[in-house]
């Protein structure tokens, strides 16, 4: 696409047009905030000033047009979001009154240089952003440009910096120390080069944890050569100015009084004006820029998709025959009612919300799917009012999708709906298609919504930042896949942390890989992308997400630092076989169970077949996770359910164990399993803990089981996987409220308020942490912790 590069003339905003031109992208113009009339240095929190009269230099070694814009205003919205949290429908019936989002920030000078720009220059699509770790800077870039439909290209964003550093001193980046404002710089550095301040800036980082890459404002540089430049510039002129001579604490830049250029450099001899110019641009760039592989460290020394490939040869080699597939039982009398949707919610002593079933009338399934959606979301809000809450409280959506073969086709339509809820930081969200009744079929519909809500903490169109962090980056980059839609990759609340459904998109083009039974190579990796690497990728994604300096300000860190995974739904798209499945459930099994701490059981895990996934994926995760434990961790209950034979147990006393057990019923003669998180203390639930569990089950159970760490008095959530072959929703109701407790179906027409959200999701095929569609239901359940 062609690009504006935003200039500052620092390492960071030229290397990343070096990223551009190797990756295909065409600058067509360079853009730069500048400060006003006799200012050389502007105290900015979003934009570097000092060098700025060296920035028309830059463009003519660049051969590009520069745009300027003077900075009027100043950061008055200093928050970690910027604009209106509400959407556009909010907006209508709750107008905005942000005091903080005005004319008068600095923001808007980018706004106004991004708009003058594309004015000039209408094709342009893209804006390259040197951004590698402010937070506070990127979301503001992103918001401007989603404004002006415009894609930010951020190839250094979460880049670790040692590593960035090197990799630009040996691309032959000539960067000079303009500013210096960090513990161990003085004005003596003013004017090196960073190959000559690289063990400098290594040693400080280890003696005070100083960023190598000055992104705590540390230096600022101004880069007089590079490989994109026709000529090296020289700096024949230049003042320093010293603002606090502090040796302890010292601040001083250079203010460039009198630049020139060299002579045209012999790789650009006759090649320095138009598409030659570009083409032997291209090439220099494609040779020195080192661009980072799809793979983290993690995964490649974790071996997750070596694990994964195991798994799915040694399922291969095992072989299974086809079981014959049972037709769907038939609807008991009565159960026509039960296949309507009844929404329910249910608020916890802790300050959680739990909605499920949350749809519109089933007469709206024949209109226009607009309107459909629109009344799902006006129950939505019509439950959570009813809660002291708003769509503000949201952390997260899941939307269901049915019948995949016509609704998966209007999702742009139902998108479009969706994102006018929503402004910025929305809630994170997973998108699946799942069976069910067509249009014309009692009870049918075609989309509903279920989710969860933190009450009473955040005000209208205002988060308290300590109690809510979202993490929404929409910029094309090598870390993980951009979100460029209405929902954040991961939203952090009240020591949880809820990660959007994870699909394996190449970061870099949002694309998805090559299907697994291709046998091109991906040019990512020389290996041919099967479905390991569909399962790793997409999971790497998620652990990039929890490892976010945002998440982690000082550095970005292993997901561990924040603690554990709840558990996980790993969604998988149809299979044409159990052989087929079965490989597949194995493969995501040994990549969960790679991707864990080492010495420690997996987390909770269920694996769920959708009718489809989002941009037809082969696989989606979804997970949730927790802050650190306290010490006492959940302990087994080693005695054998009653009327079970217990097959499999254990699990250890340390708090990175988790409550795990297998058993084959006396009821039904088929196997039970039962996997339990560990405890989840949230910071505000005076004492109460919550815990995350899985059991899987069949009909015809006739007694509860043992299920150890729940309280099964303060059940949250339930959401009931049931394949339809084998079961109806009023049997699985039934079964509920035998296994877990929970008043029989018809006991009231009107669920208690105690009683936990419920969500009836069909599906064709089940699998747990082990077996192969072992069970006709699956519960995921989200209670209180059994009092130790």
């Amino acid at each position: 696409m062609k690009c504006v590069g935003l200039l500052s003339g620092g390492k960071d905003s030229v290397y990343t047009l070096h990223h551009c031109l190797a990756r295909g992208h065409l600058p067509v113009a360079l853009a730069s905030l500048v400060p006003p009339h006799g200012q050389d240095e502007l105290d900015s929190f979003m934009y570097q000033t000092v060098g700025s009269s060296g920035l028309q230099t830059l463009a003519s070694v660049l051969d590009l047009p520069l745009y300027t814009h003077t900075i009027a205003g100043t950061a008055i919205n200093q928050r970690a979001e910027y604009g209106s949290r509400k959407g556009k429908a909010r907006e209508q019936t709750h107008p905005a009154h942000d005091d903080d989002d005005t004319d008068r920030d600095e923001t808007e000078d980018l706004f106004q240089l991004l708009q003058k720009v594309k004015a000039a220059h209408p094709d342009v699509e893209g804006v390259s952003v040197g951004a590698i770790l402010s937070n506070y800077q990127r979301v503001r870039v992103e918001h401007v440009c989603a404004r002006l439909g415009l894609t930010p290209l951020a190839w250094l964003w979460e880049r670790e910096q040692k590593e960035l550093l090197a990799e630009m001193v040996d691309a032959g980046m000539e960067c000079v120390l303009v500013k210096v404002a960090g513990a161990g710089l003085g004005v003596q550095h003013l004017g090196k080069t960073l190959a000559e301040m690289q063990p400098t800036l290594h040693r400080l980082n280890e003696q005070y944890e100083t960023h190598v890459c000055g992104e705590g404002g540390e230096y600022e540089t101004f880069t007089v050569d590079s490989p994109l430049f026709l000529r090296r510039v020289q700096l024949d002129e230049v003042r320093e100015v010293v603002t606090n001579a502090d040796r302890h604490a010292t601040v001083a830049h250079l203010y460039l009084s009198r630049l020139s250029l060299g002579p045209l450099k012999p790789a650009y001899a006759g090649a320095e004006r138009g598409e030659a110019r570009w083409a032997r641009a291209g090439e220099l760039c494609r040779e020195v820029v080192e661009r980072p592989g799809l793979w983290a460290s993690e995964v490649r020394e974790g071996a997750w998709r070596e694990c994964g490939r195991e798994a799915w040869e040694r399922v291969a080699a095992e072989g299974l025959a086809e079981e014959e597939e049972q037709e769907r039982a038939s609807v008991e009398k009565g159960d026509e009612e039960a296949l309507r949707l009844k929404a329910s919610a249910r608020e916890t002593g802790d300050g959680w919300l739990y909605l499920a079933e949350v749809g519109a009338p089933s007469e709206l399934c024949m209109g226009e799917i607009e309107d459909e959606v629109r009344a799902c979301f006006a129950a939505l809000e019509d439950l959570l009012s009813a809660h002291g809450a708003s769509l503000l409280s949201l952390a997260h959506l899941t939307v269901y999708l049915s019948p995949s073969a016509h609704t998966m086709a209007l999702f742009p339509r139902i998108n479009a709906i969706y994102a006018a809820y929503f402004g910025t930081s929305p809630p994170t969200r997973a998108c699946v298609a799942v069976p069910g009744p067509g249009p014309g079929d009692e009870g049918a519909w075609r989309v509903k919504l279920e989710g969860v809500a933190r009450v009473g903490t955040a005000g209208e169109g205002r988060g308290d930042d300590e109690e809510r962090k979202a993490l929404h980056v929409q910029s094309l980059s090598y870390w993980a896949a951009a979100n460029i839609g209405p929902y954040s990759q991961a939203v952090k609340t009240a020591g949880r942390v809820f990660v959007a459904g994870q699909i394996p998109l190449l970061p870099s083009t949002l694309t998805l890989p090559p299907p697994s039974s291709s046998s091109t190579t991906s040019p990512a990796d020389e290996a041919a992308f099967d479905f390991a690497s569909h399962a790793s990728l997409s999971l790497q994604h998620a652990h990039r997400i929890l490892s976010s300096s945002h998440f982690s300000p000082l550095a970005p860190s292993t997901p561990l630092a924040l603690g554990r995974a709840e558990g996980a739904i790993v969604w998988l798209a149809p299979c044409a076989s159990r052989a087929e499945w079965a490989q597949k459930v194995e493969c995501c099994r040994a990549v969960w169970r790679a991707s864990g701490a080492e010495g420690t059981a997996p987390p909770p895990l269920v694996a769920v077949e959708a009718a489809a996934l989002p941009k037809g994926a082969e696989v989606e995760w979804q997970i949730t996770w927790c802050v650190p434990p306290t010490q006492g961790a959940l302990q087994e209950d080693d005695e054998d359910s009653e009327g079970e034979e217990s097959t499999a147990a254990g699990h250890g006393k340390d708090v990175d164990s988790w409550c795990r057990m297998e058993t084959v019923s006396n009821d039904t003669g088929r196997p039970v399993s039962y996997q339990c998180s560990q405890r989840s203390p949230a910071p505000d639930s005076a004492g109460q803990d919550t815990v995350f569990a899985i059991l899987g089950c069949s009909l015809g159970e006739e007694r509860p089981h043992a299920l150890p760490g729940i309280d099964r008095s303060n059940l949250h959530s339930i959401r009931a996987f049931y394949r339809p072959s084998r079961c109806t929703p009023t049997q699985v109701r039934n079964l509920a409220s035998t296994l877990l407790s929970l008043p029989p179906a018809s006991a009231t027409p009107t669920k208690p308020a105690s009683a936990p959200a419920i969500s009836y999701i069909p599906s064709h095929r089940l699998s747990m942490l082990s077996g192969v569609e072992a069970h006709d239901v699956v519960f995921v359940i989200v209670a209180g912790a059994e009092k130790l």
